[in-house]
């Protein structure tokens, strides 16, 4: 469905505010969200099953009943955890901050089952680089160039990351090399498209620079402690 505004004019003529930019992404990320939420709820399950099969004998197994609740009580803690975790999506703070590869880390592995189902690889190049740099900024920025830049695909490629600190900032590029995950359609699985005008809002109002070409793109984070790279 193309919205209008009062003109009648299609809305993807329209500028992207930051809010619209945000609930867009959000809807896209929502699904993965959730399934990694779930995932920690259905291991809870499967627990406490397990527990009732070992009070059912007579004489039941105490001793693996104890490391059933120990593992029970690990995973609802997980659950708690991904569920804490969701609301920042939903909110994030914006004077939080994060080690720059851990966020990384983070980002693609919320992403990696949506772009390898539509056929996109995505590899991760960037190691032992601890520099802070927003949270919010990083989740954002990066999780919707990923996603925009494999909307815009004709067809599944990889996405290689790579990054590299620089005095204050930190930059990241995403390389679009031909050739993905075999049996994917580079087709987003969501009628909402994530156009590159909401990357560009969501780097505005993170004061990140943003560049893109055919190649794919280039990110600059804030960072004032990052060290220069080796």
């Amino acid at each position: 469905m193309t919205l209008q505004n009062p003109a009648g004019a299609p809305a993807a003529q329209l500028p992207v505010t930051e809010e619209g930019a945000r609930y867009a992404l959000l809807q896209r990320l929502m699904p993965a969200l959730q399934h990694q939420i779930m995932g920690n709820f259905q291991s809870m399950d499967m627990i406490a099953a397990m527990m009732e099969r070992r009070l059912q004998p007579a004489a039941p197994d105490l001793a693996g009943l104890r490391e059933d609740c120990a593992l029970l009580g690990g995973v609802s803690r997980a659950a708690v955890q991904s569920v804490v975790d969701l609301m920042a999506w939903v909110r994030p703070r914006p004077d939080a901050t994060l080690k720059f590869d851990a966020g990384v880390a983070e980002c693609t592995k919320v992403l990696l089952a949506e772009l390898q189902f539509r056929g996109f690889a995505l590899v991760n190049g960037v190691a032992q680089l601890d520099a802070p740099v927003s949270h919010r900024a990083l989740r954002s920025v990066l999780c919707a160039a990923l996603i925009s830049l494999s909307d815009g695909a004709l067809a599944p490629t990889s996405l290689v990351l790579r990054a590299r600190a620089r005095p204050g900032r930190v930059e990241l590029s995403i390389e679009l090399v031909p050739g993905g995950q075999p049996g994917g359609s580079a087709a987003p699985t969501r009628p909402q498209v994530l156009g590159w005008q909401a990357v560009e809002a969501l780097a505005a109002a993170e004061t990140v620079e943003l560049a893109r070409s055919d190649a794919g793109a280039q990110l600059s984070f804030a960072s004032p402690a990052s060290p220069a790279s080796p």
